[in-house]
């Protein structure tokens, strides 16, 4: 049952469910249950690690954007001429 559900959070990038599941693990029964857990793990692993590349990256586009729009931002400091 397990693994099922573990699988199923890798599929569906469920990563507050792969974290509940990893706390839960239960102790497997056979070397074939392990082995695959084994196998889920490692793919988890390298799933949150590509995760985490693509987040910095977004962050960094995001950040030049913001630098670029504040760098073209109109500066000028609005006066008032008045003349009597």
């Amino acid at each position: 049952m397990w693994l099922k559900k573990f699988k199923t959070a890798i599929i569906l990038k469920e990563f507050a469910t792969m974290d509940i599941l990893i706390e839960q693990m239960p102790q497997m029964d056979s070397l074939a249950k392990m082995e695959e857990a084994t196998y889920l793990l490692h793919h988890a692993k390298a799933l949150l690690e590509r995760e985490q590349i693509t987040t910095l990256h977004s962050l960094q586009q995001l950040k030049k954007s913001i630098d670029f729009l504040k760098a073209t931002e109109n500066s000028a400091t609005p006066t008032i001429n008045i003349k009597l």
